[in-house]
């Protein structure tokens, strides 16, 4: 569980962990990267009051040392056979999430990630939104699919630590000073283990605007979206894999900027936002029949009205 400024969330993300009832033993890794709000204190009154405060192992940083720094750090402390997922903005709903995701990996010897259902949790409307199971029977389509759009969270998953322990070092040098982890690390123990779906919802994702993944600065919102598709093409290229398989991923980055363009209340933020247009990666990857499906034309409309502005007047307008 990595942690920062999670002063409101920290404490159903750890209640959610210590519910758990298991036949094996459980440690939780606490990683609070220096935040500026109250989520040390929230801690360390779990460290002094909850019963199962002995399965807690927390370290605070005395300065910031940034998302992928303060993972490989928590990671470096699992010692555990099996390694789970839960940010500190994120939380579980059933008891038993972990004891079914842990037979299944001692029974299949070949999985290297188990993950189930998730909903979605909107801070900003306090609305939950019932994501859809999505699962893949076809094993070799998982990957082309999670190239798509990626279907597992986070919060939802168990890796074999071994599995993760190899797709971590193989990451480590790419994932610094990136945003998207999760996808990078999911993809890669994907392509060298089997994935295993527990249909059942045991976690909830919560949407944060101005988090990492869901930032305002549009400069931020551009280098999350495009490392959303550039985390795929480093897979696709490490692993000498179908560069076809990327045609979704560049029209659904191309649409993000368009979309985002339109509705910017500035002209210089559609500027910005049209200027990094994934022109020559379509060019080279995308295959016509994903373009012709994705880019439509309330897309092009909405290309060329931002390019002159009237989507900034409309905003203005309005």
């Amino acid at each position: 569980m990595i942690t920062y400024g999670h002063e409101k969330f920290i404490l159903q993300a750890i209640e959610g962990v210590l519910m758990q009832e298991c036949d094996f033993e459980v440690e939780l890794i606490i990683a609070n990267d220096c935040s500026p709000d109250k989520t040390d204190l929230v801690v360390q009154n779990v460290l002094k009051n909850h019963p199962r405060r002995s399965w807690v192992k927390y370290f605070n940083y005395a300065q910031n040392k940034g998302i992928m720094s303060n993972l490989f750090f928590a990671l470096e402390q699992c010692s555990g056979t099996y390694v789970a997922m839960c940010e500190g903005d994120d939380y579980w709903i059933t008891k038993d999430k972990l004891q079914k995701q842990v037979d299944i990996l001692e029974k299949n010897k070949e999985v290297g990630l188990v993950y189930s259902n998730t909903k979605q949790f909107i801070e900003k409307t306090g609305q939950f939104i019932e994501s859809p199971a999505r699962f893949v029977q076809n094993e070799e389509e998982v990957i082309p699919e999670m190239l798509k759009s990626k279907f597992v969270e986070f919060a939802s998953t168990v890796f074999r630590k071994t599995i993760l322990d190899k797709v971590i070092k193989i990451l480590h040098k790419e994932l610094e000073g990136k945003v998207i982890g999760d996808t990078r690390i999911i993809l890669e123990t994907v392509y060298r283990s089997r994935l295993y779906h527990l249909n059942e919802t045991t976690a909830v994702y919560r949407i944060l605007e101005g988090s990492a993944s869901h930032p305002k600065e549009i400069e931020k919102y551009i280098f999350a979206l495009k490392d959303t598709y550039f985390c795929r093409k480093s897979f696709v290229e490490r692993n000498n894999l179908n560069r076809i398989w990327l045609s979704d991923s560049i029209c659904n980055t191309n649409r993000g900027l368009i979309n985002t363009a339109f509705v910017s209340k500035k002209y210089s933020d559609t500027l910005k936002l049209l200027k990094n247009l994934l022109i020559l990666e379509a060019f080279k990857f995308c295959s016509w029949s994903v373009f012709k499906r994705k880019m439509k034309a309330d897309i092009w409309l909405k290309l060329l009205l931002s390019f002159v502005g009237l989507g900034v007047l409309r905003q203005k307008l309005r």
